[in-house]
């Protein structure tokens, strides 16, 4: 037998302990019928070991689905929508692109033309939203830019009314072409019920690759996008162009109407302020004529208008005009017989033009069997419709 003690023995050195102390610190012996109760039932004493908390993995799980949301999820739609765009923006070889890096967008719905690099300068006309022009050279007072038109004619823009961008202006890109035939239109950020982006004004040209329930989505300077309703709106083919229509007179004329009482802004040319000569340039082309900024150009188109002029009151024969002609001034009485024209009016029947002198502050309906001066200054007439 072993040399340990049993449990009801004492230790030599104890044995001088009292009996309650004895009694204290016996330890019944364990009974093999208890270590074969605990066996059946599979019971086994184990030291315990250490365990996560209750409340870590609900916290990883929701660490892990907030990285999914603010984190993987627009990584992934980024890079889906930028396999869209390469996949959307073919390469010269498929399509015909208009413009090169020379070229930037007009980014507001209006903005000045300079005759020189300075506010101070004299307006040369406006450029309208979305309206490419070519920069020539930058090399001009700071934030200006010299520019070219889309006629031709040249000036001096603000740089910050002109973005590096031309995936708005490019035909082939799109479905539909859209020109703004209103007088001015909301461009909204969504199809129904969306925040006000730009307000566009008569003559602007937009590009569309959706439409439909009377809406359409158009690419605005910079890539992005906006939806504008079609009515107000003329709709064509990406490189379609206005057609005239029968009776294009009297819809040049109505069209020029409504910018009775606008602003008169010299060499303006939209709702927001205007000028006679914008007032005919914006009419025809949402007519179906293209007609140049400058008033020799437009003194140069259609028909010559065969007029008399009374050598007495060197006033010609109203007799021989109709709706729709163009009514060209000189600068004087005197100067009106070298067919020399400086302003333009519209003819609107019955001896009455839409125009605004210098002096006036808004477009204005004038007789001119009661504007005798006017009358006197008209240099030549032309008609834009043979038909009329």
């Amino acid at each position: 037998m072993d040399d340990q003690p049993f449990p009801f023995q004492t230790d030599p050195k104890d044995r001088k302990l009292s009996r309650r102390q004895l009694k204290q610190n016996y330890v019944p012996p364990r009974q093999a019928e208890d270590h074969w109760r605990l066996y059946r039932k599979g019971l086994y004493v184990v030291r315990p070991g250490r365990s996560l908390p209750a409340w870590l993995l609900p916290l990883l799980a929701l660490l892990l689905i907030t990285a999914l949301v603010f984190w993987a999820v627009p990584a992934i739609i980024t890079r889906i929508q930028a396999a869209w765009k390469a996949g959307q923006e073919a390469g010269p070889d498929q399509l015909s692109l208009l413009y090169d890096d020379s070229f930037w967008t007009v980014r507001e719905a209006v903005a000045d033309v300079f005759d020189r690099d300075d506010l101070k300068g004299g307006r040369l006309t406006q450029v309208l939203y979305n309206e490419p022009v070519r920069i020539l050279s930058r090399e001009c007072t700071y934030g200006f830019a010299r520019v070219q038109l889309g006629d031709g004619s040249e000036g001096y823009m603000l740089l910050e009314n002109l973005l590096d961008s031309r995936d708005s202006i490019e035909p082939d890109r799109f479905s539909y072409k859209v020109v703004i035939s209103a007088g001015s239109k909301r461009v909204m950020s969504h199809a129904s019920k969306g925040t006000l982006l730009i307000e566009v004004l008569m003559g602007t040209v937009l590009y569309a690759d959706y439409r439909g329930d009377g809406v359409s989505r158009v690419c605005l300077p910079g890539g992005d996008i906006g939806w504008i309703s079609d009515d107000g709106a003329l709709i064509l083919t990406p490189s379609g162009e206005v057609a005239p229509v029968a009776d294009g007179a009297r819809y040049f004329c109505t069209t020029a109407l409504g910018f009775n009482q606008v602003t008169f802004l010299e060499n303006g040319q939209s709702i927001r302020g205007i000028c006679p000569a914008g007032i005919v340039r914006l009419s025809g082309q949402v007519n179906g004529i293209r007609l140049p900024r400058s008033i020799i150009g437009m003194s140069q188109l259609g028909t010559a208008v065969e007029t008399a002029r009374d050598s007495e009151t060197g006033r010609i024969s109203l007799e021989q005009l109709r709706a729709g002609d163009l009514v060209f001034l000189a600068e004087s009485a005197d100067q009106a017989a070298d067919g020399q024209p400086s302003d333009v009016a519209l003819y609107l029947g019955e001896n009455q033009i839409l125009y605004a002198r210098t002096s006036q502050s808004s477009i204005r309906v004038t007789d001119l069997t009661q504007n005798e001066d006017l009358w006197q200054r008209i240099a030549l007439v032309r008609r834009l419709f043979p038909g009329s």
